[in-house]
């Protein structure tokens, strides 16, 4: 359970490295957007609609930049620049997104 917003895109981006779709679910709230680096939207209803991580290609993402954009009340707003590498440790790709994460019944998850 995250208690702050920064805990919880600690605890998304633990979940991505571990490539574990269960504990990815405890880490987001439902529906779920995700934004391919191509722009693509992908809306997940539930846990159950979550990939299967352990195929993801990639061997781990790293949080180059993380800045607020925007905060009211239980809603902040990341913008974020991460790296993913592959298994060889070298660098597949760069991206700048958007996080947005939300605070409900008493825990942050990330909504986008």
């Amino acid at each position: 359970m995250a208690s702050t917003p920064q805990a919880a895109v600690q605890a998304h981006l633990d979940a991505i490295n571990a490539k574990s779709s269960e504990q990815l679910a405890t880490t987001v709230a439902f529906p779920f957007l995700h934004m391919q680096p191509d722009g693509e939207k992908v809306w997940f209803p539930s846990a159950a609609d979550l990939p299967d991580m352990a195929g993801a290609p990639f061997k781990r993402t790293e949080i180059l930049e993380s800045e607020i954009l925007a905060t009211s009340g239980d809603l902040v707003v990341y913008s974020l620049v991460f790296q993913r590498y592959g298994e060889d440790d070298a660098p597949l790709l760069r991206v700048q997104g958007l996080w947005g994460v939300h605070q409900g019944q008493g825990e942050w998850l990330v909504d986008w």
